[in-house]
């Protein structure tokens, strides 16, 4: 059933990038135009066209841009953008193809009896082979080792090794910035004095802010409904969930700032003296 998605051979109906794209070119507008209006990059328009769901990210975040697409075009965005978050689950389950069941043919299937007995003379030849080996085997094996010598056992235990706390991956780099939100919040993006979006994000609709942005600020009126993912990696909340957050920067950098994890320390190996003890000690 999956190929049949990602090849546009459903039997329900042409794929919702298939009906956009139709639409788009009886509009006659070119997917430049489309990206310009909607701030959705034109890789993520040709993917959703073309059905290519790996190169698109999360199925919330293409989702909203497939609302987005459709709102543009006079379409009903919500309708489309469920019909795609199906689409995109319907293509990550693989396909199950049973094995066809051919029954046999009686006249070649040894009877039950004959094939019981096989196994026992099988079973017989091979305990009886392994008998043999091992008593032929021994008395060369014990001559080839010779006298054992006695081992002394270490004086001092040996010192613990270090423990070394395991490093923690870093996040995911590049990527476009998108704002969501999960309730109705009023949200103002602005880039060097410019304002790029003002309004009231609705409940899953999204904002992606232009790549060429310089510095990027974000004024939000609940942090806690405002959501911010950098490519694939979410964006801990930038605030306090109902106070206004003024002024966030939405600069890559900044952002993936708030998810770093601080680099990995060396922990001192188990019952090494402190510094403390080490200066209470004293010259001997």
């Amino acid at each position: 059933m999956s190929d049949e998605v990602g090849n546009g051979n459903d039997p329900f109906g042409p794929r919702v990038g298939e009906r956009l794209r139709a639409e788009r070119e009886q509009q006659q507008i070119t997917l430049e135009q489309v990206a310009e209006r909607t701030r959705i990059p034109s890789r993520h328009l040709n993917a959703i066209e073309a059905g290519n769901y790996a190169s698109l990210p999360a199925p919330t975040y293409s989702a909203g841009f497939v609302k987005t697409y459709a709102r543009m075009l006079g379409l009903d965005g919500q309708k489309l953008s469920e019909e795609f978050r199906a689409e995109m689950g319907l293509a990550s389950v693989p396909q199950y193809q049973p094995a066809p069941y051919e029954p046999a043919d009686p006249r070649r299937t040894p009877p039950a009896g004959l094939a019981l007995l096989a196994l026992l003379i099988a079973l017989v030849v091979g305990l009886g082979y392994l008998y043999w080996r091992g008593s032929s085997d021994q008395p060369a094996e014990l001559a080839a080792r010779g006298p054992v010598t006695p081992v002394a056992a270490p004086t001092t235990p040996a010192a613990p090794a270090p423990v070394v706390t395991p490093a923690q991956p870093a996040p995911a780099q590049g990527g476009p910035t998108v704002i969501g939100s999960t309730q109705d919040v009023w949200i103002k993006v602005s880039d060097g004095g410019k304002t790029l979006f003002m309004g009231t994000l609705k409940t899953g609709d999204h904002y992606t802010v232009p790549v060429d942005a310089v510095a990027p600020l974000l004024t939000t009126g609940r942090p806690g409904a405002t959501t911010i993912m950098v490519g694939a990696t979410p964006i801990p909340p930038v605030g306090d969930p109902d106070r206004l957050a003024k002024n966030v920067s939405l600069k890559t950098a900044d952002l993936l700032a708030r998810v770093a994890t601080p680099a990995p320390a060396v922990q001192p190996p188990v019952g090494a003296p402190t510094p403390v003890e080490n200066s209470a000690a004293g010259p001997e």
